[in-house]
């Protein structure tokens, strides 16, 4: 009997990796699921697993399940003819018949010797290397191949042969038993919105809103073909123009489902019409609109096109119905299923949205219904519901000028979404058609705002809108705010300050709180590389002021810098207190663009508080809200995902997150986060074992921020690294120089989270100039000082150096001992990175990956010091080119390593 493995554990890199650790273990896997759903896929990417084995496959296809043998055909004619000639002969001629070489087998007997032909020729592959048959579409199997296939894995206890089949089924597999035990059934479940999404963004890129991959993971209920299908046919036809006009559902999927929906009698229309129109239907409120569930639906759940549920509740049978009834809907049904809800329902946003479908002329009474449903709509969490209420609100409103205050809104709504196109055509309408100059101004920051992280343009924008705010103090506030972000952007600090004082006073003048909280924020910010406790009253005034204020991006923008100040004095607590009380608050309030910028303080402050695998899931989920709403700017996510990999996931996406993040920033011309890019990019070059490669980014970082005014060193906690990266590579005098430097800033802003790092790196330094054992000591004393340290993860990186001083002081058990406490602690913040390196270093310190090589490996390993070539070395020791190359291969994975460099480097401490 085989095992099951729950599905909702199981995704695609979930599947992927079950499913590999089951082939590893000698386990054969069934997948299994409906069309679509990625089945083939995971075949494909595990026909690899098994180290070594013959790979025999076939993929079966209805139109051919009538032709016996056929699938016999595709998994051994090749194998027949290389090892047919170790069949004994009958059994040779009767499989050559099954396989379409002569005479088809017609007698019971030959059947039986086709059968033991095919056992005898499994058992011959196998006798010289383990065999995995894989097999797709496992329900098309012709009947006479699944009848050997059967006899053949009731005989293979034993035998190194595994199968990897997949079967399309909705209710459970049905043939379990052409695989041999022990067999698992992986079940796929459905990709979850996200997975969606990258389904998507890799197919088309990033043409489909947000709201568009929410319909379609909603309409294909998570399976991959139905989300590409509705998501090609969206980039040809265009996105719908708003929540309730039906999706465009292709002819490859209509053929699927189709069928169940011909037999229903015209009569069912309007009641599935309705049930396709409603938000959240029942049979109380088919009741409501004057219809009978039962008696109008019957054939519907007959036909299993209709499913019911708990408290009345009732629901397609798969979401893609719903689209495709109301798609195919009759206009005048259509707007009589809307006609009977609006009537029917009480609650004010859905009754608004179905009156806007029956009313579509202007009707100023409308429009405040409207207007009124959105404003619900966002105190419920639910801004891009809000958004296309107050676009319809909008379209119903008569008077041209109203109608443009009402666009604003609209757009101001799609912006919090992340809706960026929406936004920004929105603004775009509201500032042609608007008269009154605060909706003008409003419209052109929005518009300065969906500029993103290029803010090279907006200049214009600017003076344009300071032009128009006619001596009103609340908008002076909030254009000389935007005027001291751009200042900032262009590196003038001096400006930016002097804008944002301006902006106080205006803001105060008006009494415009909310302005008020956001540009006080901004102030401590930046100032906080000049007096810290100046900075940090300020940061905390703005977070006390916002109390009881709506939500509102300047709050959240308040409340966010308080909590950073927190955790760059070391208040880390505190600081995770208020991060996650702010992300809840933002998920609540559903505004995905603020959720992006809190989930990048919420992975920077995880990340000090040793909770590394929790800043993981919070910056990749930041990574790819960027990627959503972006608008081709995506910097800042890049650079929190590049952190956050090197911290807690792989050394390999932290480095290609940061290339890209280095591209996007130079892109944007956003220095501000381009230094943090570059700075990133550095830190993992050093992480891999590359000082020298990473002084160049390094540098890069560095002089940006000297340009840029002076340096917070709590900021980013990278200068450290700088040091230790110019120490390993030789320039001591340059090491000491930025060591200086930063030292003296830390000291003057009493920046104490950044001590420890930097005596990490001076103690570094003078192992490096030949005093390790000086270095130790002063380092062991830190350490003792800091054993408390707020960042636990600094403090495990000082432990990791001290082992490397050690070692160069000859103390071998001292670097030990040290090398084991820093593991124990990376492993406590689930630093996998960085214990993994940590851990190679224990094993060549420990001797267990030098005292086996062999001659041949060692003669390389001189070579390699000398600085041959490969050609060389293979000329050297009578090995061909390929055979260095794979011992070579084999040495890097024994000692950590990636370039013969980095080999020959490792090997000189060992000696």
């Amino acid at each position: 009997m085989g095992q099951r493995q729950p599905s909702g554990q199981v995704g695609r890199d979930g599947a992927v990796g079950v499913a590999r650790t089951y082939l590893l273990a000698g386990t054969s896997v069934l997948v299994v699921g409906p069309p679509g759903i990625g089945k083939s896929t995971v075949l494909a990417t595990l026909a690899d697993a098994v180290p070594g084995a013959r790979v025999l496959r076939a993929a079966a296809a209805e139109v051919e399940s009538g032709l016996p043998y056929l699938t016999l055909v595709d998994l051994f004619g090749a194998a027949l003819g290389e090892q047919g000639s170790l069949l004994p002969g009958h059994l040779r001629a009767a499989l050559d018949a099954a396989l379409l070489r002569t005479v088809a087998p017609t007698t019971p007997q030959d059947e039986l010797a086709v059968r033991l032909a095919v056992l005898e020729l499994v058992r011959i592959l196998a006798a010289q290397t383990p065999v995995l048959l894989v097999i797709d579409d496992l329900q098309w199997v012709d009947e006479p191949s699944a009848g050997v296939l059967h006899f053949v894995a009731r005989r293979l206890a034993g035998l190194p042969v595994q199968v990897l089949a997949a079967e399309r089924t909705e209710h459970g597999p049905l043939r379990t038993h052409l695989c041999p035990e022990p067999y698992v059934e992986l079940p796929l479940r459905p990709l979850d919105r996200e997975a969606v999404a990258d389904v998507l963004r890799e197919r088309f890129g990033t043409v489909l809103s947000p709201a568009a991959v929410d319909r379609i993971h909603a309409a294909s209920g998570g399976n991959p073909l139905f989300a590409v299908e509705l998501g090609r046919a969206l980039v040809e036809r265009g996105e719908p123009g708003d929540a309730l006009e039906p999706l465009p559902v292709p002819d490859r999927l209509r053929s699927l489902l189709s069928a169940r929906l011909a037999a229903l009698p015209p009569a069912a229309g309007l009641a599935l019409t309705v049930l396709a129109a409603a938000a959240r239907p029942t049979r109380a409120l088919l009741e409501r609109c004057g219809l009978d569930a039962g008696a109008h639906l019957a054939e519907a759940f007959a036909a299993g096109v209709v499913t019911g549920g708990t408290g009345g509740a009732l629901a397609f049978s798969h979401p893609l119905l719903r689209e495709m009834v109301y798609a195919d809907s009759d206009p005048a049904i259509r707007r009589a299923a809307h006609e009977k809800l609006a009537g029917a329902l009480d609650d004010p946003v859905e009754r608004a949205r179905h009156l806007a479908v029956v009313r579509p002329e202007p009707n100023e009474a409308l429009a405040v219904t409207l207007t009124d449903a959105a404003a619900v709509a966002r105190r419920r969490g639910a801004p891009v519901v809000a958004a296309d209420l107050a676009r319809l609100a909008a379209e119903r409103t008569p008077d041209p000028g109203w109608a443009a205050d009402r666009r604003l809104v609209a757009a101001r709504h799609a912006y919090a979404s992340g809706l960026s196109e929406e936004a920004r055509r929105l603004a775009e309408d509201a500032l042609r058609e608007a008269s009154d100059p605060a909706t003008r101004v409003g419209a052109r920051l929005l518009l300065v705002d969906l500029a993103g992280q290029d803010q090279s343009a907006v200049g214009p924008v600017l003076e344009a809108a300071f032009q128009e705010t006619e001596l009103v103090p609340a908008l002076i506030a909030q254009v000389r705010a935007y005027r001291a972000r751009k200042a900032f952007y262009d590196g003038d600090t001096e400006s930016a300050l002097a804008e944002l004082k301006r902006a106080e006073q205006a803001a105060e003048q008006a009494g415009d709180t909310e302005c008020l909280v956001e540009v006080l924020a901004w102030r401590g910010s930046i100032e906080s590389a000049f007096q810290v406790e100046a900075a940090e009253e300020l940061m905390e005034r703005a977070a006390t002021q916002s109390r009881g204020l709506p939500l509102s991006s300047a709050v959240v923008t308040a409340r966010q810098m308080a909590a950073m100040a927190r955790v760059m004095r070391g208040d880390v607590a505190e600081a995770v207190r208020r991060v996650e009380a702010l992300r809840v608050a933002v998920e609540r309030a559903g505004t995905v663009r603020d959720l992006s910028t809190v989930l990048a303080s919420v992975a920077s402050v995880y990340s000090r508080a040793g909770r590394c695998a929790d800043a993981l899931a919070a910056g990749r989920y930041c990574v790819r809200l960027f990627a959503d709403i972006a608008s081709g700017a995506p910097g800042p996510g890049l650079v929190v995902g590049a952190y956050v990999e090197l911290g807690g996931g792989t050394v390999e996406r932290a480095a290609e997150y940061a290339a890209q993040a280095v591209d996007a920033c130079l892109a944007a011309g956003d220095e501000d986060w381009l230094k943090l890019a570059y700075a990133a990019r550095g830190q993992v070059l050093l992480l891999s074992g590359e000082p020298v490669a990473a002084l160049e980014p390094m540098r890069l970082a560095y002089a940006l921020e000297q340009r840029r005014g002076p340096i917070d060193p709590a900021l980013l906690v990278w200068h450290a690294d700088f040091v230790e990266a110019l120490a390993l590579a030789g320039c001591r005098d340059e090491a000491a120089e930025v060591l200086d430097e930063i030292g003296g800033q830390a000291r003057r802003l009493e920046r104490d989270v950044v001590v420890l790092g930097l005596a990490r790196a001076a103690a570094l330094c003078a192992a490096v100039g030949g005093a390790p054992r000086e270095g130790a000591r002063d380092l062991s004393d830190a350490l003792t000082i800091w054993a408390d340290h707020p960042y636990p993860f600094e403090v495990a990186r000082a432990w990791h150096v001290l082992s490397g001083i050690e070692r160069r002081a000859h103390r071998r058990g001292a670097a030990r001992e040290a090398l084991l406490e820093a593991i124990s602690r990376y492993t406590a913040c689930g630093a996998a990175p960085w214990r993994a390196t940590a851990e190679a270093e224990l094993a060549r310190l420990d001797g267990a990956r030098t005292g086996g090589l062999s001659d041949s490996e060692r003669r390389i390993v001189e070579l390699v010091r000398q600085g041959s070539t490969n050609r060389e070395i293979a000329r050297s020791t009578y090995l061909s080119v390929k055979a260095v190359e794979a011992n070579l291969t084999r040495l890097y994975r024994r000692f950590g390593v990636r370039t013969r460099d980095q080999l020959a480097r490792v090997l000189d401490e060992e000696r």
